[in-house]
This record gives structure tokens, sequence and C-alpha cells, in this order.
């Protein structure tokens, strides 16, 4: 079962409330980042890496980043939701016109769009949708 919201009418504090339940149940994030960004997503970035603790080294950097990379223009970084992770994305705007995924496993659970969306993708008999944080969600 799929639903979609538009982020830009969630408000700032049911977002957040909305991560951090889904912290419970999602394990990963993996997040796409322009190769060529604003300095505001290149700040984020590198506060990203620091909190993976992935070492902010140029060649170290451009290896990762072309073994990661899954569509073009873009790098794709998968790192465990630890609580410096957590913090950073909780923190981070809305705004910022990144796409990221929230993982379960192997499975994206919560995915949010550069481009105002945001989807929960969860199983028929999920009990996720009963709770009045997903009210704003509409079928797809």
């Amino acid at each position: 079962m799929r639903r979609y919201a538009r982020l830009s009418e969630i408000r700032t504090e049911e977002l957040q409330h909305i991560l951090n339940y889904l912290f419970t149940l999602c394990d990963k994030v993996n997040i796409y980042f322009p190769n060529t960004c604003s300095t505001e997503v290149a700040t984020f970035k590198e506060k990203f890496l620091a909190a993976t603790h992935i070492a902010y080294n140029l060649h170290e950097l451009s290896s990762l980043e072309e073994a990661l990379e899954e569509k073009e223009g873009f790098s794709m970084i998968i790192a465990s939701l630890t609580e410096e992770v957590k913090a950073l994305l909780l923190g981070m705007k809305p705004n910022l016109h990144l796409d990221l995924g929230l993982i379960s496993g192997e499975k994206v659970l919560f995915y949010w769009s550069d481009e105002d969306e945001c989807v929960i993708e969860t199983d028929e008999d999920s009990d996720v949708f009963d709770l009045p944080l997903f009210n704003q969600f509409k079928h797809i």
C-alpha cells in the first residue's frame, strides 16, 4: 500500500514526529546528492558525511561516489541510522531539494523527493496508516 503527501503541506513539527516514528522501523537512509549543488546542499553533505564517519577526503570521497553512483549527475550515499544521522535528518530543511529514503531491511519504506512529495509504502496488513501521523497521506 502506498500513500502520498506534499512535503510543503506537512508542518515541521509533524514531519519530525513522522521521522521519529519511522526511525523506530527503519535502519538505514539513502540520500542522492547532486554532483553540482548549492552551498547549502554542499554544507549539508559535509555534515552528513561527518555524521556517518565517512572521512571527507577528496580521493576517498571521489572513489566512494563513483562506486555508489546510481543516476547520472547524482551520488547516492547509504548510511546507518545512527543517533547523529537521525539528529541531522530531523534538523534538515524540507526545501533543501534532496531525494532521500528511509530503509527497513532491504525495502524503502519512506521516500522524500526533491519535488515536494513524500511517499510511504508498506504491506497491506501494516497498521502504520492507522496512526494519526499519516492522516494527511492520500492513497495513490
